[in-house]
This record gives structure tokens, C-alpha cells and sequence, in this order.
């Protein structure tokens, strides 16, 4: 009898949440593309207790929210859980539409 494994991630939805970074860092992948990072930034999502997380932005999101990332500025973010850390989607819809 065989058994298979998986590698396939588990879904994981988007959401908005406002996040307040604890510090914003620009790093540099090893293929040379930049993403943001920020370690400690706290995420608060509805009623729910507020949480430390890692938050993480690539590419075109990364591009449209560099300018309203900024360390103890609480920001209203499309988000989404990947792994141990929270990617950042761009910005909630009715913002990105009135931008």
C-alpha cells in the first residue's frame, strides 16, 4: 500500500485588519527582487484580541502600501495568513478603488 503526502498549502482567506507596524524594513531577496518586512507589528482583526505578528509584502502589494507603512501608524490592510506570518494583499478594496 502507498501513502501520498501532500505539499499543497491550506487555504487561507483574505482579510482586512488593521495592522500597526512595529518597524519597517526594505530586504532583498536572493533573486534580487525587495519585499518589506515588519517584525512585532500588531494586528487587531474586528473584536479579536489584538496579535503579534510578522507582517511581509512582495511585488506590486509591497509597491502599493510602501508609502502608508509606518512603524506605530495603525493602517487598514487586505491580508492574508501564509505559514507562521501575515502577507500583506494590498489595500482594502473601497481604498484601493478611491486611490
Amino acid at each position: 500500500m502507498t501513502t501520498q503526502t501532500s505539499n499543497a498549502r491550506r487555504y487561507s482567506p483574505i482579510f482586512t485588519a488593521t495592522v500597526t507596524p512595529a518597524s519597517v524594513s526594505t530586504k532583498t531577496a536572493v533573486n534580487g527582487n525587495k519585499y518589506l518586512i515588519s517584525k512585532g507589528s500588531t494586528l487587531k482583526k474586528g473584536d479579536a484580541e489584538p496579535k503579534t505578528v510578522t507582517l511581509m509584502a512582495f511585488g506590486k502589494s509591497r509597491d502599493e502600501v510602501a508609502g502608508v507603512l509606518r512603524k506605530g501608524r495603525p493602517v487598514d490592510l487586505a491580508v492574508q495568513y501564509d505559514g507562521g506570518s501575515l502577507k500583506v494583499i494590498g489595500l482594502p478594496r473601497d481604498q484601493a478603488a478611491a486611490a
